[in-house]
């Protein structure tokens, strides 16, 4: 079969992709077959799971590199789920449409309930001005202000916090591009959890709840810390610089070919590498548990 990125974007392309890349998928969900292999009696014990982890970081780098390429990839018009490029290009400008929204929010996967898209346009485009923004306070003033731009319906008051910390965060990497936002995804918990639990010694892994003793507040600072270990791996930096030498030759011609910042490349790459470990802690301990009973 004719490799997907090669086919697209030519050799340098796929290169950097990797030449197994099979195409697209939903966006912060990743590919590939559930592998269930043969482990260790403690493999739901912390350090085990860390360690076992730990052991497959090259293979999760290339992985999530593959997936923030992909997301990362030039502008199309017609595409049915555009690319992160256009989100950053019309939030961070404060030329976002209605159009855009009612792409934007199914491609994230927050669409759920119906969404008063009039009101949130408003939300988004003022977003990239505000002088004195945090991440922390910012994404939790954007999540409450979303609840008012819910359509009164039984789906839209069923809403979770969680959801709207979700959508806030998801709207908020791409109009802020240079602040340090991390998405608040559920696979991306599981995985900053297990890694602050192993960091800290803890027996038992960190559950992040919006409303619960370790919210966003936390799960951001966990992440700060965790980037910042990643910073430090060279494996990773290497995937960052390809993630921008991608992005750069997808942006050829365009008038404004940087797009945004490097720490911008590192938190993306870094948020697609939570999301590839958190699957994986899913399916390995899942494996790790005795077979229910038919």
């Amino acid at each position: 079969m004719t490799n997907y990125v090669t086919e697209r974007f030519g050799n340098r392309a796929s290169a950097i992709y990797g030449a197994d890349f099979e195409g697209p998928r939903e966006n912060n969900e990743v590919s590939g077959p559930v592998r269930r292999e043969r482990v260790i009696e403690d493999i739901m014990d912390i350090s085990a799971v860390a360690s076992r982890i730990r052991s497959e970081k090259v293979y999760n780098i290339r992985r999530a590199l593959s997936e923030a390429c992909y997301w990362g990839r030039s502008i199309e018009e017609n595409q049915k789920k555009p690319s992160d490029q256009r989100w950053i290009e019309n939030f961070s400008t404060g030329i976002a449409t209605i159009t855009d929204l009612k792409k934007f929010f199914p491609t994230y996967q927050i669409n759920r309930a119906s969404w008063k898209f009039d009101d949130i346009l408003g939300e988004v485009n003022r977003l990239h001005g505000e002088e004195g923004w945090t991440p922390v306070a910012g994404v939790s003033e954007l999540a409450k202000s979303l609840a008012s731009t819910l359509e009164d319906t039984a789906d839209g008051k069923s809403l979770k916090d969680g959801d709207r910390t979700s959508a806030a965060t998801k709207i908020a990497i791409f109009a802020r591009p240079a602040d340090n936002v991390f998405i608040w995804d559920r696979l991306a918990r599981v995985a900053a959890g297990l890694r602050t639990a192993d960091r800290r010694g803890l027996t038992k892994t960190v559950g992040y709840s919006v409303n619960g003793a370790y919210g966003y507040r936390e799960f951001h600072s966990d992440c700060l810390v965790e980037l910042q270990t990643e910073l430090e791996n060279d494996q990773f930096k290497k995937a960052v610089e390809d993630f921008m030498a991608f992005t750069e030759f997808t942006r050829s011609g365009r008038n404004s070919p940087g797009l945004a910042c490097r720490s911008y490349f590192e938190r993306r790459l870094f948020d697609k590498l939570l999301v590839c470990e958190g699957q994986r802690i899913e399916e390995i301990r899942e494996a790790g548990r005795p077979p229910q009973a038919v």
